[in-house]
């Protein structure tokens, strides 16, 4: 019994080692869960080691997704992506790298564009007296 208790911390460094191997997404821009007021014009998205682009779509509330071409195929710790213009809505963005270590990683994040609202002026009643 006392050999597995050095054995199993062992084990816990190695895979604590081997999971923070991989590329993982640090932060987006358009950030994840964000609400933003104009179309932007590129998604950003920032791992924490170099990464390759292998799939990236954008779907628009219950649109079909729609694949944003051409991935970038030069692995980089910042990735930067040409949007089309987007109209007011919650979007949902899909991404798989492959990291420089090999493993493949994918995830989502999701923001939404607000309608323009009208500016709203006050009516002037001074010259209805």
């Amino acid at each position: 019994m006392k050999i597995l208790s050095p054995l199993s911390g062992l084990v816990l460094v190695m895979f604590g080692v081997t999971a923070s191997a991989h590329a993982h997404l640090q932060k987006s821009s358009p950030a994840d869960n964000s609400v933003i007021s104009t179309s932007p014009s590129s998604l950003v998205l920032n791992f924490s080691e170099a990464a390759r682009l292998t799939a990236l779509s954008i779907q628009k509330d219950r649109e079909p997704p729609q694949n944003l071409k051409p991935p970038p195929t030069a692995a980089a710790q910042q990735i930067s992506v040409p949007l089309p213009p987007l109209m007011p809505g919650t979007y949902s963005v899909n991404w798989r790298v492959v990291s420089d270590d090999g493993h493949v990683m994918a995830g989502a994040l999701r923001f939404t564009l607000a309608a323009d609202r009208p500016t709203d002026h006050p009516a002037d009643h001074s010259a209805q007296r």
